[in-house]
């Protein structure tokens, strides 16, 4: 008896993974009637988290150190215990397990969930979109989470190499965007017949659900059996509204604790900033960063084609930059216009003042002032209300240079 088959969908970020696991979500029950087991999302991420922090540095001090092991990642062990009994059960054939951070993971990674998959069938899913698309995208996930660097900054440490020690945004890049490094980690250990990696529909007349209906075509489910019409958009800031996050960030408040830093923000920016997309610009790539991008793209294809099969088009992951037309010019990425980032900061400001009034947060009267002219000032003060609003305590202050 064949042994149930486990499909492991490791990202990556920005390939519609957001989208993929809400599907998920709203198919289980119609999934695990034709046989499929998908875990609790929130157990995934997880036992994932705690997985990818195990390092090759030993545990403990002295004669008691040891290397990590399974035995330290004991929600993910639970998380393919609890696989393989619900896979064991009449009629189940295999369980899908999604979750983008997994294509962080080096050899040792890779091998620990290798490990914890004996008596499954692994079978390992890795999304893949156009680099030009996907780089300001991810850009744009950074400055929601804390990170400091400018499109531009980052646009120009994604495509640069040798540099010691690695500048941030090389590593930001390397960890979440470098698919050539993500397709040789895995497939040094997971035969190409067992590692597809799926494109992400590049044209904007291809149907939204093409890349739900690739995941299945792996899986063995007709898409016909599920529901798509429930999925979760998505959608990215404007440009104004990424910078001004960027800029709060590096204004200290990238050093809150990242816990109650998303709670806050992740709510004022979708009730504040999002409803300014349609009048904010967008990032776009420079010609030399397209011609970066169409070369990763090119290098994903080949690393592709040595250890993954490829489902979905190749043309997806074009090797050509785009039409000059759609570019700025040069060698680095236009920076955002200060109007975009002023209006941007007007909005957060009236949110955070408002979170604070809600949450009986009184501000002190340099705080709660009119947001002065100068825009790296006004940046400070809002960033100086967010601190307050994260910290819950109107005496915090954000650290001063």
């Amino acid at each position: 008896m064949p042994d149930p088959r486990l499909v492991l969908h490791i990202g990556a970020m920005k390939t519609g993974t957001t989208f993929v696991q809400d599907l998920l979500i709203a198919n289980a029950e119609r999934l695990r009637a034709e046989g499929w087991y998908v875990p609790d999302q929130r157990t995934v991420v997880r036992a994932t988290r705690e997985l990818l922090a195990l390092t090759d540095a030993a545990l403990g001090s002295g004669r008691a150190a040891r290397p990590a092991s399974l035995d330290d990642a004991p929600r993910w062990v639970a998380l393919m215990d609890d696989v393989r009994a619900r896979t064991a059960e009449p009629g189940c054939a295999g369980a899908i397990v999604s979750m983008e951070f997994l294509s962080y993971a080096k050899r040792p990674g890779v091998q620990r969930v290798l490990e914890s998959s004996h008596g499954l069938d692994l079978r390992v899913v890795l999304t893949v979109r156009d680099a030009v698309r996907a780089l300001p995208s991810q850009w744009q996930s950074l400055t929601r989470n804390a990170h400091r660097l400018s499109w531009p900054e980052f646009a120009v440490a994604a495509r640069t190499r040798g540099q010691r020690p690695p500048h941030p945004g090389t590593r930001a890049f390397r960890r979440t965007q470098d698919i050539p490094r993500m397709v040789r980690t895995w497939g040094e250990f997971v035969a190409p017949e067992r590692f597809t990696a799926i494109t992400v529909p590049a044209q904007k007349d291809q149907p939204r659900t093409l890349l739900w209906d690739r995941l299945l075509d792996v899986v063995g489910v007709d898409p016909a059996r599920t529901v798509t019409d429930t999925a979760f958009d998505n959608p990215q800031l404007g440009y104004g509204s990424c910078d001004l996050m960027r800029r709060v960030n590096d204004a200290g408040l990238a050093a809150e604790p990242p816990s109650a830093y998303r709670r806050v923000m992740r709510r004022l920016t979708h009730q504040e900033l999002l409803p300014l997309r349609e009048s904010e610009s967008r990032p776009r790539v420079d010609q030399t960063t397209a011609a970066f991008a169409a070369d990763l793209n090119g290098r994903s294809l080949a690393a592709i084609a040595e250890h993954a099969t490829l489902l979905g088009d190749a043309a997806d992951l074009p090797t050509e930059p785009p039409p000059s037309s759609s570019l700025d010019p040069g060698d680095v990425p236009a920076q955002v216009p200060d109007v975009e980032v002023r209006r941007a900061a007007e909005a957060l400001f009236g949110g955070a003042l408002a979170w604070c009034e809600t949450e009986g947060l009184e501000l002190p009267a340099e705080l709660a002032a009119p947001l002065p002219h100068d825009l790296d000032a006004a940046v400070r003060q809002v960033a100086g209300v967010l601190a307050v609003a994260i910290a819950r305590d109107p005496s915090h202050r954000l650290p001063t240079d």
